[in-house]
C-alpha cells in the first residue's frame, strides 16, 4: 500500500511538471534573459592592414573563451526589443626567424534592436530583426611586440529566423543575419567589413521557465555558446 501511494505521488508530480513544461514550450515568446560561456575565433586578423599595421606580421589567432548575456522584452503580440553582449579572449601567436611569442587580445561584440515575430502555430514562429551592431578588438598583449590591435566600429544589422518547438520541452532555432561589422577588413581605413552569418540554437526546458541553451554561429567571427535562459 505504501509503495502504491509513493507511485501515485510520483506520477502526480511528473504529470504536473510535464504539463507546466508543455505550457511553457508551446508559448514561443520573446521575453527572456540568458547568459553563459562563449567561445570562438576571429579569421583573417593577420592580413588586416587596418588592425596589424602596414607591415603584417607572421601572426596566428586561436580560439579562446569568455561570457555572454542577452535578453528580450515582448511589448506587443508581435513586437519585441532585444539586446546581446559578448566578450571573449583570443590567443595570439607571433613567429619570427628566431622565436615564437604568445599573447592575447579581446573581442567585444554587442547589438541592440527591435524584432517582429509571426506565430504560424503554437509550435512554429518566424521572426525578423533590425539592430545596431558594435564590434571591438582591444587590449592586445604580446611580450616584445607593440601591436596596434585596437579597433572598433558600429553599423546596421538584420536577422531572419525560425523557431520550432520540436517537442513540448525542446526548441530548435535557425537564423541568417547580416552585419556591417562582422569581418576584419584586409585594407582601407575601416577596420571591419560586412559579413553574413548562419546560426543554429537549441533549448531544453528543464523547468517551466528555465532552459539550457546552446548555439553555434558560423561567420568570419565564429562563435559557440552554452548557457541558461529564464523566460517570463
Amino acid at each position: 500500500m505504501k509503495n502504491n501511494a509513493v507511485l501515485v505521488f510520483a506520477l502526480t508530480i511528473f504529470t504536473i511538471l510535464s504539463n507546466n513544461a508543455m505550457a511553457q514550450a508551446d508559448d514561443i515568446g520573446f521575453t527572456y534573459i540568458e547568459g553563459g560561456i562563449i567561445g570562438g575565433f576571429v579569421n583573417d586578423i593577420e592580413t588586416s592592414g587596418a588592425v596589424m599595421g602596414s607591415d603584417p606580421l607572421d601572426v596566428e589567432s586561436d580560439a579562446d573563451g569568455g561570457g555572454f548575456i542577452g535578453g528580450a522584452w515582448q511589448f506587443s503580440n508581435q513586437m519585441h526589443l532585444f539586446g546581446e553582449y559578448a566578450s571573449l579572449g583570443q590567443e595570439l601567436e607571433i613567429r619570427t626567424d628566431i622565436n615564437t611569442a604568445t599573447g592575447e587580445y579581446d573581442v567585444v561584440r554587442w547589438r541592440i534592436g527591435v524584432g517582429y515575430q509571426y506565430n504560424v502555430s503554437e509550435t512554429l514562429a518566424y521572426y525578423g530583426r533590425l539592430s545596431l551592431d558594435q564590434l571591438e578588438l582591444k587590449d592586445a598583449n604580446v611580450e616584445g611586440f607593440n601591436l596596434d590591435v585596437d579597433a572598433d566600429d558600429s553599423g546596421i544589422g538584420s536577422e531572419v529566423g525560425v523557431i520550432w518547438a520540436a517537442t513540448p520541452t525542446f526548441h530548435l532555432q535557425g537564423h541568417a543575419r547580416y552585419t556591417a561589422v562582422g569581418d576584419v577588413a584586409s585594407g582601407g581605413s575601416d577596420p571591419f567589413e560586412t559579413d553574413i552569418l548562419l546560426g543554429v540554437n537549441a533549448r531544453w526546458n528543464f523547468r517551466p521557465n528555465m532552459a539550457l541553451v546552446t548555439g553555434y554561429e558560423l561567420g568570419k567571427i565564429t562563435t559557440f555558446n552554452v548557457g541558461v535562459r529564464f523566460a517570463f
